[in-house]
């Protein structure tokens, strides 16, 4: 049978989540049988409302399915789904079937190690995956626990969303777990390195292939100090204890994504374990997926989106989090200016094409165009507007709002509207005057960026709004003065298109450490400035803001390359020696120079 499917439309699932009430899953999985295949038994408890609908079902083959006891036709399948007709009431589904293991990332995949044979197994369920390991009702609105039971080889290791054990050699028994959306459940099978700890009463683990086990073993107790850290720092903003148990961070091989949330079996793309000397922003890079993963066990795996057109909420929200909790409680404090390198100007450029959208109020009528507009824009903007808004509710009102959201919608769904509720609901209660309604419809439903450039001759401040996308946003942000050789801030609100900023100055670079979400644009003299100025910086936050301004400059063509080539030449031989190649030199090389004076390379590579 073919694994390919009709997307699941919004209405399909709306309707479906109003029939049904999902009580739970219990799934016998045999990965010991077969190479190619694995034997795979679901029983679903439900109950509805009565009346037809139908069953995701992804298999190589169906050897029996009964509804309620009596037998359903396997022929009826057809294009990954099962038509069912429900009683009024308690239902129990069973399929039987043979599975396919998978060598795309996704589904139950199945690796082998060219190093030294071995094979592994992982589970990877986003967003449609699920139905070729189990029968399932595919949508993230019907939630339900889930309790598995695995027969693997006997050398294997079997780690679950649910704490389990080996209760004879390759047969594992798995809790019952909490509710889970389909597209978390997850599996990892195979002749695993495990490394074992603990932390405030959570078990805590890590698992490699066994060919790079040593490297592992050298990087577990950073992996488990920032794990144990980012623990202690979301319980205390949030109030509410890790409640899936186990911890397990898994750093599978063949991985499609850095990561995925998946509640207590994390899955890394193994190339995470280190196995050569590595730069400090690839450590840095590791400890925010980390801690951004961790984030997501609270917001999208707790309270999960109703639908997928809130997606970039959960993203947005774990990458605002995940850097913010690693600059404050790891040692790398410089996490914020590393990830203005790595990620402000994705988000910018996705933001100022042609292409650009919102961020939120994408629609989303099937769960495959969801992705169609999965980008910097919900990653890196939508980061920086939560910063934004956690900054203007403060830090009390903001992690009360979430707070709520998160005991409201405990093990269950909600949508960017519940949220906002409760973050209306917390202002109200401490007293915070601020239009939620106005910031949603300016930043989040509105396309593209403000350009804002300071003009040294009127001393003002330019706010220009996308001419195809009109809108009135105000921008909180640190301003950086050069006066001589001093740097100073000064924090200014931008409200209209001109707004007074009086400073005697040799240079001003706006918003250097990304207050605000914007193409900040340098004044011609402050880029002539720059040319001795920028490798006398030490604060990498502005050094950072420094090159993400000509980089905004560059992309909106108000920058000539033979200045940035200057500015660079000036600059290189005092930047960062491990990571400048990784932050600026790809771009230099390969958007600057092509089109710089003649000899620019040989001036860089001199440089």
């Amino acid at each position: 049978m073919s694994t390919q499917s009709l997307p699941l439309r919004r209405d399909e699932a709306t309707a479906r989540a109003g029939l049904l009430k999902i009580e739970d899953y219990d799934v016998r999985l045999d990965l010991a049988s077969h190479e190619e295949t694995f034997h795979s038994v679901t029983t679903i408890r439900f109950t509805s409302k009565g009346g037809p609908t139908f069953v995701d079902l992804k298999p190589v083959s169906v050897a029996r399915i009964t509804l309620n006891g009596g037998a359903v036709d396997p022929a009826t399948l057809a294009k990954g789904r099962l038509p069912i007709n429900t009683d009024e009431g308690p239902n129990e589904l069973v399929v039987e079937a043979t599975m396919p293991f998978r060598n795309d990332g996704e589904g139950l995949h199945r690796s082998v190690d060219p190093a030294d044979g071995r094979a592994y197994v992982y589970g990877m369920c986003f967003m449609d995956a699920a139905p070729t390991i189990f029968a399932c009702f595919d949508q993230p609105d019907l939630k339900a626990p889930y309790t598995f039971h695995v027969t693997a080889p006997r050398d294997w290791t079997v780690i679950g969303n649910a704490p389990g054990t080996q209760t004879e050699p390759g047969t594992w028994e798995f809790e019952r777990s909490q509710p889970l959306s389909t597209y978390f459940v997850t599996l990892v099978a195979g002749p695993w390195h495990m490394i074992h700890d603990e932390h405030d009463g959570i078990p805590l683990s890590l698992s490699s292939r066994q060919s790079i086990a040593a490297d592992l073993d050298k990087d577990a107790e950073e992996l488990f100090t920032i794990t144990k850290q980012c623990f202690d720092e979301f319980h205390r903003l949030f109030g509410i204890r890790y409640p899936f148990g186990n911890y397990h961070q898994a750093f599978v091989p063949e991985f499609n994504a850095g990561a995925m949330e998946n509640p207590g079996c994390v899955t890394f793309r193994d190339p995470l374990v280190f196995t050569s000397r590595v730069t400090r922003g690839m450590r840095i890079q590791r400890a925010t997926t980390v801690a951004h993963e961790m984030a997501h066990q609270w917001f999208g795996d707790l309270v999960t989106p109703q639908w997928w057109d809130d997606l970039w909420l959960n993203e947005s929200f774990a990458e605002y989090m995940g850097n913010r909790v690693t600059a404050e409680v790891t040692e790398y404090a410089d996490a914020w200016a590393d990830m203005s390198y790595a990620r402000r100007q994705w988000g910018l450029t996705a933001d100022q094409r042609g292409s650009t959208h919102s961020v939120a109020g994408n629609g989303a009528e099937d769960a495959v165009s969801a992705l169609q507009n999965f980008d910097g824009i919900s990653y890196s903007k939508g980061s920086a507007i939560l910063r934004q808004l956690a900054a203007s509710l403060g830090d009390d009102v903001f992690f009360a709002g979430a707070i709520d959201h998160f005991n409201r919608h405990r093990f269950g769904n909600a949508t960017m509207h519940d949220l906002f509720g409760s973050w209306d609901a917390a202002a109200a209660e401490a007293g915070v005057e601020f239009d939620l309604d106005t910031f949603t419809s300016q930043w989040l439903l509105k396309a593209g960026p403000d350009t804002l450039s300071w003009d040294p001759a009127k001393m003002v401040v330019n706010r220009t709004a996308p001419s195809l996308h009109p809108a009135d946003r105000s921008h909180t942000f640190r301003a950086a003065i050069l006066n001589g050789t001093r740097w100073t801030t000064e924090e200014i609100t931008v409200s209209g298109d001109q707004t007074p900023l009086q400073v005697a100055a040799n240079a001003v670079v706006l918003d250097p450490y990304d207050d605000t979400w914007a193409a900040a644009i340098p004044d011609w003299e402050t880029v002539q400035a720059l040319k001795a100025a920028l490798p006398e910086i030490a604060d990498d936050g502005l050094r950072a803001g420094v090159w993400n301004n000509l980089r905004s400059a560059w992309f909106n063509a108000a920058v000539d390359p033979a200045d940035v080539i200057d500015i660079a030449e000036a600059s290189l031989p005092v930047e960062d020696v491990e990571d400048t190649p990784r932050r600026t030199m790809p771009w230099l090389f390969g958007s600057v120079v092509p089109l710089a004076p003649a000899g620019a390379r040989e001036r860089l590579h001199e440089a």
